[in-house]
């Protein structure tokens, strides 16, 4: 299953790259940044949490960036539940990802690029299912390994460290912290719409590339939308409840045992 490790592994890495500078850049020569926890202004996200009405506005356009960033990630958390959606890229490898998280480990969606093929990906808990598509048997998978699988999916679990960008990607909360990472060069821009909603940008400069966060200014402050050189990735469906059923026996094969030593490891 090299062609799925391969594709998780670049999708992870450019998905990463795209939270980190889009929030702002490292901190520091490690990548390590002021955190939510560690910024000390609990007491005024708080209280403009606290003015915030579903349709009204929610405070975050009267607050220093570095607040807007920390309602953003909390707010993010506190969803319990969202869709990503977008294209990144990494070392000339486009991703298309269309993912449903939450906070509870139920991951549903499909990660694809281009040239490649795509796969589904299920996950519940420690455990995880991808389903490759034609296009992807056809570029790495081979036709013996196409006609074992067939139309099933291929199970394994999150702890796998072959498949440990999925679980990165799957994961909300981790998701958030990574949005909440560095605050260097962080600023407020202009008013705008994101999704039919009002919004107010967050900008940085990591170096590399600008980065740009949209936070709705209206309802939670949730993130709408992030921007950046690599790609964009946007937010919706929060707290909508992502789907919790997974694949049967019948319609899975272990991967596993497909890849121990046995009369199926030639095909694998």
């Amino acid at each position: 299953m090299h062609g799925i490790r391969v594709m998780t592994a670049v999708t992870g890495a450019a998905l990463a790259a795209a939270l980190v500078v889009g929030c702002g850049g490292s901190g520091g020569p490690d990548g390590a940044g002021s955190g939510p926890a560690a910024s000390g202004t609990g007491s005024a996200v708080s209280a403009s949490a606290a003015a915030a009405t579903r349709d009204g506005d929610n405070g975050v356009g009267q607050l220093p960036a570095d607040q807007v960033l920390q309602q953003a990630v909390q707010a993010l958390k506190g969803a319990g539940a969202v869709r990503t959606v977008g294209a990144v890229s990494s070392q000339g490898a486009r991703i298309d990802l269309d993912l449903r998280l939450d906070t509870a480990g139920h991951c549903t969606g499909t990660l694809g690029q281009s040239g490649v093929g795509s796969f589904q990906v299920v996950e519940a808990g420690p455990d995880l299912w991808v389903k490759p598509d034609q296009e992807f048997w056809r570029t790495h998978g081979g036709e013996a390994l196409s006609q074992l699988v067939g139309d099933r999916y291929l199970k394994t679990t999150s702890d796998n460290p072959d498949f440990a960008e999925i679980g990165e990607l799957c994961d909300l909360t981790g998701l958030a912290d990574q949005l909440g990472t560095g605050k260097t060069g962080l600023a407020k821009g202009a008013p705008t719409t994101v999704q039919g909603r009002p919004a107010l940008t967050l900008t940085a400069d990591s170096g590399t590339g600008t980065g740009t966060l949209y936070v709705a200014t209206t309802g939670s402050p949730v993130p709408l939308k992030l921007e950046r050189d690599s790609g964009t990735v946007e937010f919706s469906d929060f707290g909508t409840p992502v789907p919790s059923a997974t694949p049967g026996p019948e319609q899975s094969l272990d991967l596993d045992q497909l890849q121990s030593p046995g009369p199926s490891a030639s095909v694998v």
